[in-house]
């Protein structure tokens, strides 16, 4: 029995058979062959050939009616890939001309074809080394025998109650991994706040992140504890150890059960305040969980992930067909959130800039649509037309100008403009609100509040961005503080400017779902949370027990805190009345 410690994300235990992420770049041998082995060598590639053709053949049969189209498109092109003369072919000619084994012939050709294809000038044939190297490495792993494990279109194994570890996981693979009834993952790398973590949580799972070497210390159906609520993980317990967890598990259980009976209780303090309680989604598939805790509607819906792990941006179709299944589902207001892509999510298509957007300071958000006009302007379009058929708003991220706000509502009157000639339906008083998640954008809220109809404050970014911090390096994120007098003032900040425009302000960022963070967010005034619909039910009983009058006052004297610590021993005493 060994026990790993790291950052727990969630309040349940898994308990579960390990499977352990192995898609990592592979070593390729280099060997020289005699002229006798050439032939046997050859076939032996082709073999390889021949079995990576089947696995795919496998794949296409294994894909549900509903699956989209571009998955089986996808795997069609690399089966064609696969049989292309100029990797395969090619490949053949280096093991015979240069006596060598196969696995170097083939990488040594395909570094040939990405060369060509990274000096292309067409962003389209540009991305298509990926494919390349994907196809390539589906070989390599038929002729080392590597037992490969991936999260992406082409596994089609049972993943049930398995434990995914690995040295990290990409947002895009976390949600692969949402239908697919895994019990937790655990990961290398990564933070609490990452937005692999946020997914997590919404999907109702425990994880434990920052384990910084477990993936090379776990082998496959190793049995495991994960212990999100403690950031422990227990490789191969004790049946002691295991009884104990089980029975801990029972509790969070009957815990669950409890929250259950305050799902139909109307949201209002002990002095008789009203709290707006909603969710964040990623998908429609999170429909269903707002529904079970009587969310009032989607505080933030994150539009990235219909883009993301795709080839090419979703088209206006693609978009509104989405929008409206929302927008008709929820039956509640919908604040739809325009793509935010940047830092830690990224899109596997090329654009100009791609590489700027990589990092947190670069270009991203509303700073990357306005750039590229031809993604942003369907999206808007979208959304517009699914207004018609729900109460939709349009929320801007990362907004950090007034400049920046005079350009999207341009953009969105000209975008109104066009539909209307076209005689298309959408809703002419739409809402537009802007995310506050840049101290500039905090300490101009109130200029930015005569423009727009809300604000919403994404405190995962405002924190990272006003303490200087990358909030996905594990290296720093232990100066991820939500208590840090500057973040509090700012959050206040924002709350007076919307309470002096009389606009709505909600918080989206994880703070509103950390009951810890319940009463002080209440006594700063705010009325309007969004969360995980996993943490909803929570928050609500703590609300029911407060009193804002009185709070507002206590949350005063944590407001002029001069650290962080000051302010979390007031927090403590504030939570303990």
């Amino acid at each position: 029995m060994l026990s790993l410690f790291g950052s727990g994300i969630g309040r349940g235990i898994a308990i579960g058979p390990a499977y352990v992420l192995k898609n990592s770049d592979i070593e390729t041998p280099q060997f020289t062959l005699n002229k006798q082995q050439i032939a046997g060598e050859v076939k032996r590639f082709k073999a390889a050939i021949n079995e990576t053709e089947q696995s795919y053949k496998a794949l296409l049969k294994s894909l549900p009616k509903d699956a989209p189209k571009e998955s089986a498109a996808f795997i069609n092109a690399h089966m064609m890939m696969l049989r292309d003369p100029m990797i395969t072919g090619e490949a053949i000619k280096i093991i015979r001309s240069e006596l060598v084994n196969a696995e170097h012939a083939l990488q040594t050709q395909a570094d040939n074809l990405i060369r060509v294809f990274e000096q292309m000038e067409d962003t389209y044939l540009r991305a298509k080394k990926g494919d390349v190297q994907h196809v390539t490495n589906r070989v390599l792993r038929h002729l080392l025998g590597i037992v490969s494990h991936s999260l992406d279109e082409f596994n089609n194994e049972n993943l049930s109650g398995k434990i995914i570890v690995a040295k990290d996981l990409s947002p895009a693979e976390t949600v692969f991994i949402k239908d697919r009834k895994v019990a937790s993952f655990v990961t290398d790398l990564g933070s609490q706040i990452s937005h692999t973590a946020i997914i997590a949580r919404s999907l109702k799972m425990p994880a434990v992140v920052g384990l910084h070497g477990s993936s090379k210390i776990i082998s496959d159906d190793d049995v495991l504890i994960v212990d999100g609520m403690r950031g422990i993980i227990i490789i191969n317990p004790s049946i002691g150890v295991l009884k104990e967890y089980k029975a801990r598990q029972t509790k969070i259980r009957a815990r669950e059960r409890e929250l259950n009976t305050l799902t139909k209780k109307p949201s209002r303090t002990v002095d008789g305040q009203r709290v707006k309680l909603m969710a964040n989604i990623e998908t429609a598939k999170d429909i269903k969980g707002l529904k079970q805790v009587n969310a009032a509607g989607v505080g933030l819906y994150r539009t990235e992930y219909l883009f993301m792990g795709r080839e090419q941006a979703p088209t206006e179709a693609e978009q509104l067909r989405e929008y409206k299944r929302i927008a008709s589902g929820v039956g509640d207001i919908v604040a739809i959130r325009t793509l935010d892509i940047g830092g830690d999510k990224q899109l596997d298509f090329n654009y100009p800039n791609k590489q700027s957007s990589s990092s947190p300071l670069g270009l991203r958000a509303v700073r990357l649509c306005l750039s590229h006009i031809e993604i942003f302007k369907p999206q808007l379009r979208a959304i517009l037309r699914a207004s018609a058929f729900g109460k939709v708003s349009i929320m801007i991220p990362m907004v950090s100008s007034f400049d920046e706000i005079n350009q999207v509502l341009a953009i969105i009157k000209q975008t109104k403009a066009e539909l209307k000639s076209e005689g298309v339906a959408f809703d002419p008083r739409i809402k537009v609100g802007g995310m506050i998640e840049v101290p500039a954008a905090a300490i101009m809220a109130e200029v930015f509040a005569q423009k727009l109809d809300f604000l919403s404050i994404g405190t995962n970014d405002l924190i990272q961005y006003t303490l200087a911090i990358d909030r996905v390096d594990d290296a720093v994120n232990y100066l991820y503080d939500p208590l840090h007098p500057a973040v509090l003032r700012l959050i206040s900040l924002v709350i007076r400017a919307g309470e002096k425009a009389n606009i709505p302000v909600s918080l989206c960022g994880e703070m509103a779902g950390n009951v810890n963070y319940t009463r002080l967010l209440l006594g700063l005034g705010l009325k309007n949370f969004s969360m995980d619909a996993t943490y909803l039910l929570d928050v609500k009983g703590r609300i029911l027990n407060a009193d804002t009058t009185k709070l507002r006052y206590l949350v005063g004297k944590i407001l002029s805190s001069d650290n962080p610590i000051q302010a979390r021993d007031r927090l403590n005493a504030l939570n303990r009345l």
